[in-house]
């Protein structure tokens, strides 16, 4: 694959980061919610809020390691001189 692709694959796993994450946490949430007896029109139910919670994990643990890929992506493409070598050096002291 070239630089080009692993960089837009790496951008696409971010971009699928975010939305699984936030999909994630908006099911936590609601689980949170219904299992509470939150939202008014609805009986609240703790097996509802447990189901929710499931999605929730089920949403997020993807999540995680899409990004973990993109990150070993990304990193891949970096020179073993970057690596090794500090971006700031401090300014020699003056005797």
């Amino acid at each position: 694959m070239t630089r080009t692709g692993t960089i837009a694959w790496s951008v696409l796993g971010i971009v699928g980061f975010v939305l699984l994450l936030f999909f994630g946490a908006c099911a936590a949430v609601m689980g949170f919610a219904v299992s509470t007896d939150a939202p008014h029109a609805w009986k609240g139910d703790v097996r509802y809020g447990l189901i929710l919670g499931l999605i929730a994990v089920a949403l997020i643990l993807p999540a995680i390691f899409l990004l973990r890929g993109s990150i070993r992506r990304l990193r891949s493409l970096l020179q073993p001189q970057e690596i090794l070598t500090p971006k700031y050096r401090p300014p020699e002291p003056r005797a």
